[in-house]
């Protein structure tokens, strides 16, 4: 197989610099898909293995191609592609399953560098199993902590931007995780990407990045969205003496509170679900993302759903 796709590569190159023919985007976007499925649904560890290698062999060798980064992917669901909103960069994220059923991750980042004039590739690959503390721990692109990611937020502080990644692991044959990802880019450092911040304020443990970890047989929503949250205004009922609160929307990270599947339960990951009636989430102040242990669930952009009311018909013995 790896022969059969260094030989369409060496054609392509060909065709390319002798008949100066327009490079075929959609088609090897299609060639990646099915490659793709290849890896996900051969059942054999080392074979998926070695056309995963073939697959970021081949993802590489387009991504290489002029005018790549404008190309939109549009056809693709079987791995991600994340274009950043500023589009400084686009982020491409896969997994790979273990017989053990463990998951390993992968990707690349795309982005220009206007020092050099070009476009630069940067792969990924899971290390995440190398960092010690993965919770607090700030490192650079050797030492990723693996995520397929769904969604890129920019926060801005100062003249720093920090991209705030959203994304999921499948991690292991108990727990599932969300994670919430920091990257940040200095192009001219010797590091010129670093994952992880200490933009988390209010939040256990001086995060650098927030790992949710759950059972493997519930699923937790995390997204970023408008929600509201109550704040207190400072003032106090004049006769009950209650403090009084206004409710406030604003665009934020939100996710389930994570509790024991039973009051008997340990508090581990594996018998952690989400329980949806307790939001929790985090908003933007003054540059970093401030915990909020509880916010309300629902949006407010989307009306509630009309109830269809059936009048239940109960026996009536006359």
């Amino acid at each position: 197989m790896r022969k059969i796709l260094l030989f369409i590569l060496l054609i392509t190159n060909s065709l390319g610099s002798f008949a100066q023919k327009k490079f075929d985007f959609r088609f090897w976007e299609d060639s990646l898909i099915n490659l793709r499925n290849s890896v996900l649904y051969t059942p054999d560890e080392t074979k998926r293995i070695s056309l995963n290698e073939e697959f970021m062999s081949l993802l590489e060798f387009v991504l290489q191609e002029k005018d790549a980064f404008s190309f939109d992917w549009s056809a693709v669901t079987n791995f991600s592609v994340l274009t950043s909103p500023d589009n400084l960069f686009k982020l491409f994220t896969w997994y790979i399953i273990k017989d053990n059923f463990t998951y390993e991750n992968f990707g690349f980042i795309h982005i220009y560098n206007a020092d050099r004039k070009k476009y630069i590739l940067y792969p990924l690959y899971d290390n995440r199993k190398k960092i010690p503390y993965p919770n607090t721990a700030i490192t650079d692109i050797n030492k990723w902590y693996g995520a397929v990611y769904y969604k890129i937020i920019p926060l801005v502080d100062k003249e720093k931007t920090y991209y705030t990644l959203l994304g999921w692991n499948g991690n292991d044959i108990f727990t599932n995780e969300k994670i919430i990802e920091v990257m940040q880019f200095k192009m001219k450092s010797t590091n010129p990407i670093t994952f992880g911040a200490k933009i988390f304020s209010n939040y256990q443990n001086r995060a650098a990045r927030i790992i949710l970890q759950y059972s493997k047989n519930s699923s937790l929503s995390l997204n970023y969205e408008k929600q509201s949250y109550n704040k207190s205004t400072g003032k106090r009922d004049p006769k009950t003496r209650k403090l009084i609160y206004e409710t406030v929307f604003a665009n934020m990270i939100i996710f389930e509170e994570l509790i024991p599947i039973d009051d008997d339960m340990p508090d581990t990951p594996a018998f952690l679900v989400p329980e949806s009636s307790l939001n929790q989430g985090f908003i933007v102040d003054n540059g970093k993302w401030l915990f909020l242990p509880s916010v309300n669930g629902r949006n407010p952009d989307k009306p509630l759903p009309l109830r269809n009311i059936r009048y239940r018909n109960y026996y009536n013995p006359r």
